[in-house]
C-alpha cells in the first residue's frame, strides 16, 4: 500500500474548530439523479492541509480536497488511520467540525454557498460525489452518535479499485487492522476501545497510560486527559494504538512540545482585523465558573466547559455553572501558555466587560507598555515592555471595565464568584489579585521578592494539579510577576493555537 508521509504532520496539530450553525434545512443532500449538479455535505478537517471526512455506505473516509482517499475515520474512537492502518489523529470529534458542501466542480462551500476552501486544480468527478451516502446533520452544539467501529472500511489502495462482489467482505465484519494483522475487539454500548491496552474499557472509568497518564473516555468515546507527565495532553497515547506492533506506530518522541504542552515550530502569523483597538490594562482571575461563552444561548461558537475538576469536557451547553448550583466549570486546559521557538508572544483566554458580551471567540493582541495600572509601575512591569499577549475571549465580567482584559490565570483570584471549592486546591489568595496580591502585601510591595514568593505559592496551592500549577507559573515566567500591567490592544484574527483550546 502507498504511504502518506504528510499525515505525520497531523500528529502535530488539532482539528480546526470553526463552527457554522447548521440545521436540517441548511444541508444540501446528494442528488444521484442529477450528477452534473451533485453536492454532498461532509466535515472539514484542517491541519497541515485541508481534508474532508465523508460518510459513505461503508463508513467514513478521509479525502484530500482533490478527491484522493488518504485514510479512514473511526467514529467510535475518534481516530484517523492512514492507508497502512496506523493511527495518525486521535480524539477527533465530528461534533466540533464545520459541515461544508463538496460540489461537483470540486469547490467546497459553507451552508450559505460561500467558498471556504479554494477550488482544487483537479476536482473529483461528479460521479464520485453523487454516489456518496447522505451525511447526518451536525452542528457546533450537537454530538455525533458514534457508529459501530465494525462499519468502518479498510483504506483503499492508491488505485482505489473495488473488489468484486464475491470477494468483498461484509461491512459488519470489517475492522481497522494493525500492521501485524491484529484485529480490534468489538466493544459494548457502555465501553470504548482503549488503544494503549488494546482492550474495551468502561466509559468514564479512569485509565492509566504507559507513562502514567490519567485519562478516561466520555459517553461518545472521546478521550479526556486528566494528567500527562509529558505535557502533551495525552496526545502521545495515539502512538500505542497499534498494540501488538508498536514499532510501526508513530513514536511519541517525534512530536515535540514546549513546556506548556504546545507545539514547537515558531510563532503563528498574527493578523490585525481593523476592528476594536485602544489602551487599557490586564488583570487576572480564575473563578472556576462555567464561562459565559459556553452558555447555550450566548454564542454559536461555544467555549469549552468541563466537569470533573475542570478535566472532562462536556457539550451539555444548557447545564448550569458550579457558581450557580450546577456542575459545569472552566476547563484547566485553558491556562495561559507559550510556544517553544516563539519568544514574541504569549497566549491566554480572558474576560471582557459585560457590555462586550458579543465578543465571544474574538481575539486581541495586548502589547505591554512597561507601565503599571493603579500606581503599580515597578521593575517587573518594566520588564514586560514590548511583550505581546494574544488573548481569546471566553467570558464577561460585571466588574471588568472598558480597556481591561481579565486574564484567566489559576491563582489569579476568584473575583466576584468562587466555584473552586470542589477543586481540592490550596489557598487562592486575595479575592481580587490572588496569590500575587498576597506576595505584594507580605513583602510590603518589594517587587524583587515577588517571583520567589509566587513560585512557592503556586507550588503549594496546586500541588495536586500540574496543569493548574503550570498556568499559575505563567504569571511568574512570562508575565514577570507583574501586577496590572498597562497595554495597547488591537483586534486580531484568532490563531489556531487558541482555537484548538477555545
Amino acid at each position: 500500500m502507498m504511504k502518506f508521509p504528510f499525515f505525520k504532520a497531523l500528529l502535530l496539530s488539532s482539528a480546526l474548530v470553526i463552527a457554522w450553525n447548521c440545521t436540517g434545512d441548511d444541508i444540501l443532500k446528494p442528488n444521484p439523479g442529477n450528477e452534473a449538479n451533485a453536492s454532498i455535505p461532509c466535515w472539514l478537517f484542517t491541519s497541515d492541509a485541508d481534508y474532508l471526512i465523508i460518510q459513505t455506505e461503508e463508513g467514513f473516509i478521509v479525502n484530500t480536497t482533490t478527491g484522493v482517499t488518504v485514510g479512514i475515520y473511526d467514529p467510535q474512537t475518534g481516530i484517523i488511520y492512514d492507508a497502512n492502518a496506523n493511527p495518525t489523529v486521535t480524539g477527533l470529534d465530528l461534533g466540533i467540525l464545520p459541515v461544508v458542501n463538496l460540489n461537483s466542480d470540486g469547490s467546497i462551500t459553507d451552508q450559505n454557498g460561500n467558498v471556504v476552501v479554494p477550488t482544487p486544480v483537479n476536482p473529483p468527478s461528479s460521479a464520485v460525489i453523487a454516489s456518496s451516502a447522505t451525511i447526518p446533520v451536525v452542528s457546533s452544539s450537537s454530538v455525533v452518535t458514534p457508529a459501530s467501529s465494525a462499519t468502518v472500511p479498510q483504506p483503499k489502495s492508491s488505485a482505489q479499485e473495488k473488489s468484486s462482489s464475491s470477494e468483498a467482505k461484509s461491512s459488519a465484519t470489517e475492522q481497522p487492522k494493525s500492521s501485524s494483522s491484529e484485529q480490534r475487539p468489538q466493544c459494548g454500548d457502555q465501553q470504548c476501545y482503549d488503544a494503549p491496552s488494546a482492550k474495551c474499557v468502561g466509559k468514564n472509568n479512569e485509565q492509566t497510560g504507559p507513562k502514567g497518564e490519567k485519562y478516561a473516555y466520555d459517553n461518545s468515546c472521546a478521550l479526556k486527559c486528566y494528567y500527562d507527565p509529558d505535557n502533551k495532553e495525552c496526545k502521545n497515547l495515539g502512538a500505542s494504538t497499534n498494540p501488538k506492533s508498536s514499532s510501526s506506530a508513530k513514536s511519541s518522541s517525534s512530536v515535540q512540545s514546549s513546556s506548556s504542552g504546545q507545539l514547537t515550530g515558531g510563532c503563528p502569523n498574527i493578523k490585525t482585523t481593523g476592528g476594536k483597538s485602544g489602551s487599557g490594562w490586564a488583570t487576572r482571575y480564575w473563578d472556576c465558573c462555567k464561562p459565559h461563552c459556553s452558555g447555550a444561548t450566548n454564542t454559536s461558537y461555544h467555549s469549552k466547559q468541563c466537569t470533573n475538576k475542570g478535566k472532562t469536557e462536556s457539550t451539555d451547553w444548557g447545564a448550569g455553572s458550579v457558581c450557580s448550583g450546577g456542575n459545569m466549570m472552566a476547563c484547566t486546559s485553558q491556562i495561559p501558555f507559550t510556544i517553544d521557538g516563539c519568544d514574541e508572544y504569549g497566549f491566554a483566554f480572558a474576560a471582557v466587560p459585560a457590555a462586550d458580551g458579543g465578543s465571544c471567540g474574538k481575539c486581541f493582541q495586548l502589547t505591554f507598555t512597561g507601565e503599571g495600572h493603579y500606581n503599580s509601575t515597578n521593575a517587573n512591569t518594566k520588564k514586560l515592555k514590548g511583550k505581546k499577549l494574544i488573548i481569546m475571549t471566553t467570558n464577561i465580567g460585571g466588574d471588568v471595565q472598558q480597556g481591561q482584559f481579565d486574564i484567566m490565570i489559576p491563582g489569579g483570584g476568584v473575583g466576584m464568584f468562587n466555584g473552586c471549592s470542589s477543586m481540592g486546591w490550596g489557598a487562592q489568595g486575595e479575592q481580587y489579585g490572588g496569590l500575587l496580591s498576597d506576595c505584594e502585601k507580605e513583602s510590603n510591595y518589594n517587587a524583587g521578592t515577588y517571583a520567589k514568593c509566587l513560585t512557592e505559592k503556586c507550588n503549594k496551592a496546586f500541588s495536586n494539579d500540574e496543569q493548574a500549577k503550570k498556568g499559575c507559573m505563567f504569571l511568574v515566567d512570562w508575565m514577570q510577576s507583574a501586577g496590572n500591567p498597562e497595554h495597547n490592544y488591537v483586534e486580531v484574527e484568532c490563531p489556531q493555537v487558541l482555537k484548538d483550546r477555545y
